[in-house]
């Protein structure tokens, strides 16, 4: 193997220092990683892996002939797009304000060719812009929890393990400017109880009144093709890792503070309406009123013991679970966190692991009572995606 650098050959370092002139003269970027070699356009080359922010990696090209270097996206850069012999030059990328995105550069000589796999992370906090409406979403890094988990198995729910996977939520509930933009109207147009009722029409505040059908539905659909990406409702699990703040859990009670009024809206300090969305203190991943103003819509359906077997009478709870997504059918689905109307002294709906559950159509009764109730008056929701 010829190496890069000959005492007879100086050209190749006048080149380099020259590309490493024309860098660094620029916006300042991580040159840190280590070369990456191209040997006689060989096999040991695979891929580079890029930060979210604007980085760059130094490849080493050894050849006796010349080359040609090529870049499948305009997000990568190039300092040299041709060389002859042994050449030094820089992949550089732009910051990534998006998801995690891969492209390749591809380099040829004479009849060898090679390729290398540039993979660049998605950004921390993301910002869509949906019909003139600012979305944030944060990202959140994936990893094991415990989820759920308490003496009070009936509000919480037998302790598991859990390995989630990363994906975006919503720094905030959906508003009602939201909802209006996508649906057109409001929920509460069809809703007896809501009539009159102008507080709900406040633009920032977190639309309620929501039935799982329509938003998974209707909402989800609209929602989606505007934004030709595919947003969902969180999973039970993915709401409760990113309500406890992730890789950042400290065991809070709520979400973000062991202190109820730091972070949500509820009975005592709501006056009885939600609030504008973001008004209180977010938890340590950057999301709000995960323990109050509205509560929340998932995914999954409802099951105390979370779809586990039982048999011979014992309850059977897996070792660990993989991007859990509940049991495959039931017949109500859950609803986390607190809302505005949430009563500490005879519900514990607050609390980052309290688990309850509505019929995805919103009507149900109370036990013992005939009558009929729509019961997610209280309800909101927010999203995920993932890419």
């Amino acid at each position: 193997m010829k190496s890069v650098f000959r005492k007879t050959r100086i050209a190749p370092i006048l080149l380099l220092l020259s590309v490493l002139y024309l860098f660094h003269s620029c916006d300042p970027i991580n040159t840190d990683k280590p070369p990456v070699l191209v040997d006689s356009l060989g096999t040991s080359i695979s891929s580079v892996e890029f930060a979210s922010y604007k980085d760059a990696c130094l490849v080493i090209v050894r050849t006796n002939e010349s080359w040609t270097a090529t870049a499948s996206a305009n997000w990568i850069s190039l300092s040299a797009n041709s060389g002859k012999g042994n050449t030094a030059f820089l992949i550089g990328s732009n910051e990534n304000q998006e998801f995690k995105r891969e492209g390749k550069v591809t380099i040829n000589t004479g009849k060898k060719s090679k390729e290398i796999k540039i993979v660049q992370d998605g950004t921390s906090r993301m910002v869509l812009n949906i019909l003139g409406i600012n979305i944030a979403l944060r990202k959140i890094e994936g990893g094991v929890f415990t989820m759920s988990g308490s003496d009070n198995i009936s509000y919480y729910g037998v302790a598991h393990q859990v390995t989630l996977s990363d994906f975006y939520i919503m720094e905030t509930e959906v508003t009602n400017q939201l909802w209006k933009t996508v649906m057109k109207t409001l929920p509460y147009d069809t809703i007896p109880e809501f009539t009159g009722h102008s507080q709900h029409l406040k633009p920032f505040q977190a639309v309620s009144a929501t039935n799982w059908n329509d938003v998974n539905g209707k909402f989800l659909t609209a929602f989606n093709q505007i934004t030709a990406k595919t947003f969902k409702l969180p999973t039970e699990a993915q709401w409760e890792y990113a309500a406890c703040g992730g890789k950042y859990y400290q065991g809070k009670k709520y979400a973000g503070s062991d202190k109820l009024d730091d972070v949500a809206w509820y009975y005592s300090n709501s006056g009885g309406e939600k609030h504008d969305v973001g008004d209180k203190n977010p938890n340590e991943l950057g999301l709000y009123d995960m323990s109050g103003n509205v509560s929340e819509w998932c995914s999954d359906w409802y099951d105390q013991n979370f779809g586990f077997p039982i048999q011979n009478n014992t309850l059977i709870v897996p070792a660990n679970q993989n991007d859990p997504i509940g049991p495959s059918t039931g017949t109500k689905k859950v609803v986390r966190g607190g809302s505005y109307v949430s009563e500490l002294m005879f519900s514990t709906d607050c609390n980052v692991k309290d688990r309850r559950s509505i019929k995805p159509n919103g009507y149900d009764m109370y036990e013992g009572n005939p009558r009929v109730f729509f019961m997610c008056k209280n309800t909101g929701f927010r999203l995920v995606v993932t890419q």
